[in-house]
């Protein structure tokens, strides 16, 4: 009996537990005390903010197997940007490395970003 209902009880855990390491509130806090914050969303859109304020939103797509993160926004006039992610610290941690975004504003604020989970 006992057996069973730890079985039940892993089951049921791991069943409501997300192995998507993306999807969730990402944060990041400059010297300066700004925040910079992204949603990532169930359906495939995100919202980013700066501090609570949003500026910008889209769509993407992540592929775990490879980390590739594709990303397009209504900042950068539908150019869409194909970075990879490198999740760290128990991936509670990432931060964007370029594979291809002809968008040179997004480029440079992406790859400077390091982002915390929020829990």
């Amino acid at each position: 009996m006992k057996t069973i209902l730890v079985t039940a009880i892993v089951t049921a855990i791991l069943a409501f537990t997300s192995t998507d390491e993306l999807k969730g509130r990402w944060e990041s806090k400059s010297e300066t005390g700004t925040i910079t914050g992204v949603v990532f969303k169930e359906d495939n859109s995100f919202e980013g903010y700066i501090n609570k304020k949003p500026f910008v939103s889209g769509i993407y797509s992540y592929s775990p197997e490879d980390s590739v993160f594709t990303l397009e926004d209504n900042g950068c006039n539908g150019i869409t940007g194909i970075y990879k992610i490198n999740f760290y610290s128990n991936s509670d941690s990432m931060r964007f490395v370029a594979i291809n975004d002809s968008c040179t504003e997004r480029k440079e604020g992406m790859q400077r970003l390091m982002m915390g989970r929020v829990k």
